[in-house]
């Protein structure tokens, strides 16, 4: 739909395609935004897109013009891959995520806030917290992934890369607390159902709208309003995102001595990772765990 309704750039001839025209559409997207319900006053508020956002919109829409370019090749000119490689590129995204460290009391503050906001807000939020997961992943829980007697979530794989097959799900321990607080969402539901739910609106009048239906979470922004009321209740820094919950469990589980390739499957990533974006906490975890081997005199 972002293609679509930028008629300027949908109108453009492929083969007349320049990366002056890729780099246009993505500045016209970038003021355009997109526009969602306000869930505090049921109305059309716009929000701006982030640079994650545009990376990630770019990158599909270059997928599609070089399929298109692969299947009518011998129609267009030879330099068109070079001129989509080029007004495709990635813009800066600095990762104010890593930077980002909550304290386990600024987490439980969240969580607390988050269910005073709103309860199926709250779930998200607290699954969040618990498992450092990221939105894509939470989005595809089912009932039957939270694992009562075993007290565990199975967590799908991640969708990142490019391969087709499958990730296998992580199993991530919880605690009893936690489970108590999921329990609601299990109530008369099937195992195949999704697990982490939300209202969705329907409009019956001149801004005014009501509960409707429930249905999945959809994308990561559908959280911001939310995410914003339950920054200022928690009392938590005014500029928090939710990414630094996976951050933060990232750390807590380097801090607690776990091995690099223990916490980064628990976290669907790689040790590498881990390792290139975290290594300070992985030295000061190293040299705790080889100070407790030390020979006392």
């Amino acid at each position: 739909r972002h293609v679509l309704s930028d008629e300027e750039f949908a109108a453009l001839p492929l083969a007349k395609l320049r990366a002056s025209d890729l780099e246009g559409w993505r500045g016209r997207l970038r003021i355009s935004g997109f526009v969602e319900l306000d869930v505090d006053e049921g109305e059309d508020v716009p929000k701006p897109l982030a640079p994650s956002t545009v990376n990630r919109l770019m990158n599909d829409l270059r997928a599609a013009l070089n399929d298109a370019a692969e299947r009518h090749r011998r129609e267009l000119p030879a330099h068109l891959a070079a001129e989509v490689k080029v007004g495709t590129r990635a813009m800066s995204v600095t990762d104010d995520a890593r930077k980002q460290l909550l304290s386990d009391q600024q987490i439980r503050s969240a969580i607390t806030a988050a269910f005073e906001v709103d309860e199926d807000f709250g779930r998200l939020v607290l699954v969040a917290a618990v498992t450092g997961a990221r939105h894509s992943q939470m989005r595809r829980l089912r009932v039957g992934d939270l694992q009562i007697e075993k007290l565990r979530l199975m967590m799908p794989g991640s969708s990142k890369g490019r391969s087709a097959k499958a990730r296998p799900a992580v199993s991530i321990p919880i605690t009893a607390e936690t489970l108590d607080k999921l329990r609601p969402a299990l109530t008369g539901r099937e195992v195949d159902e999704p697990l982490l739910e939300r209202w969705a609106y329907r409009s019956v009048g001149p801004v005014k709208w009501e509960k409707d239906h429930r249905r999945p979470w959809g994308p990561a922004y559908e959280v911001d309003n939310w995410w914003v009321a339950t920054v200022e209740r928690a009392g938590v820094p005014a500029d928090t995102i939710m990414y630094a919950f996976r951050h933060s469990s990232i750390v807590r589980g380097l801090k607690a001595g776990l091995p690099v390739r223990l916490v980064a499957a628990l976290h669907d990533t790689s040790s590498e990772m881990i390792e290139r974006h975290y290594s300070a906490f992985i030295v000061d975890a190293t040299e705790e765990l080889a100070r407790r081997a030390a020979l006392a005199i």
